[in-house]
């Protein structure tokens, strides 16, 4: 680009050649990005989930059934994500398993480039970013280009890199998020994705009703009893060294996520874990007091993650239920309705927010953690 005094011109690095650019206005609400009551921004964005998930149910339907049959006429695909978009990234391995049968590989995009010999024409590689501008999400898709695949980006930043170096993007409108943790961008991926997975099942309406139910979901536990409790959990636990967060099949990622929302904004020492892990070495680590938090909705894995948690408890472990129903292992039991698939959307807010109680229990700003930026750019 040329730029000179009152204008600027644009060309193209290999052959030379002038180019016309494309002018898009992007909407910007000023208003979204200040505090509007809240204390402090991971507290608004946990807030605006409900209203995210509602705007996605409602508008998203032409961009997902475009993801869908890109991914259905697509020889392979490979979804990518680092942090928060990772662990989105494999939850829809799970969702499309589930919902539309349909197999997909994750990769972590940092990994990626380990992985791309399976990469070829004809392959689908759909990347996940809140802002579009992570490297290694970038040097993936450009790696991925390069060997001939169709490029699909899932991203909250119109305009950014990877929006516009994707053949197709899907935009998750949620909205600025200025905190540096992800939360309602998390939700919003994984909505999008799980609306995807409906589509490619030819059960789209379906999906926008679950993703309503998620929202409805949300706003309850923000607003009632239940966010107390949390509160109450994380002065219980604020003093200890460790936490572990356990979780089967489409929960696992769930698990991941929890422990990286709380290790990132409270320094608490926090690990995820698949519950058929547990004896395969992880339950080493549990000794009397250890608190451990079981994700167990109620799908073909309640039985076995409650089994799992048996273990640990009779170990000493204290056990923080998130489930439909209680049970006899749990010393606390937050209550989550059962919406089928769409429940990981509503699991990950109790550990959105027991890391945010705990971050200020712990004396630490929850919109700033340490060491850590919103976009990462530099490898």
């Amino acid at each position: 680009m040329l730029v000179t005094r009152g204008s600027g011109r644009l060309f193209d690095v290999e052959t030379g050649c002038e180019l016309a650019p494309e002018i898009a206005e992007i909407p910007w609400d000023r208003a979204a990005t200040e505090l509007a009551g809240y204390p402090d921004y991971m507290t608004k964005e946990i807030h605006e989930q409900p209203a995210t998930l509602r705007r996605i149910a409602a508008t998203s339907r032409h961009h997902v059934r475009q993801l869908a049959a890109l991914i259905g006429q697509a020889r392979d695909v490979f979804v990518i994500g680092c942090g928060t978009a990772g662990h989105a990234a494999l939850a829809e391995q799970y969702l499309l398993a589930r919902i539309a049968e349909h197999r997909v590989t994750f990769a972590t995009a940092s990994e990626f480039q380990y992985l791309q010999d399976f990469v070829t024409r004809g392959s689908l590689v759909v990347a996940l970013s809140q802002s579009g501008e992570t490297i290694d999400v970038i040097d993936a898709v450009r790696a991925a280009r390069g060997r001939g695949a169709s490029i699909a980006a899932v991203v909250n930043v119109e305009g950014s890199t990877l929006w516009r170096f994707a053949d197709h993007a899907v935009p998750l409108m949620a909205g600025p998020e200025r905190c540096v943790l992800s939360t309602k961008t998390f939700a919003a991926k994984l909505a999008i994705l799980m609306l995807t997975a409906y589509e490619l099942a030819r059960q789209g309406d379906v999906g926008c009703a679950c993703i309503i139910n998620a929202a409805d979901e949300i706003e309850r536990l923000l607003a009632g009893d239940r966010r107390d409790l949390i509160r109450r959990i994380a002065d219980e636990i604020s003093t200890r060294d460790h936490l572990f967060v356990i979780g089967r099949g489409p929960s696992y990622p769930l698990a991941l996520e929890t422990a990286l929302k709380v290790k990132e904004v409270s320094y608490v020492h926090a690990e995820g874990f698949a519950g058929g892990e547990l004896k395969h070495g992880v339950i080493a680590l549990i000794e009397p007091g250890t608190p451990c938090l079981v994700l167990a909705p109620r799908d073909e894995t309640h039985d076995d993650i409650l089994a799992g948690a048996m273990q640990v408890k009779a170990r000493g472990a204290m056990l923080i239920g998130v489930s439909p129903e209680p049970h006899e292992a749990f010393d606390y039991h937050i209550a989550v309705a059962d919406l089928g698939p769409a429940t990981a959307i509503v699991n990950a807010v109790p550990g959105q927010v027991l890391g945010y109680y705990l971050a200020l229990l712990r004396g630490h700003d929850p919109d700033k953690p340490r060491n850590l930026a919103k976009s990462v750019t530099v490898k």
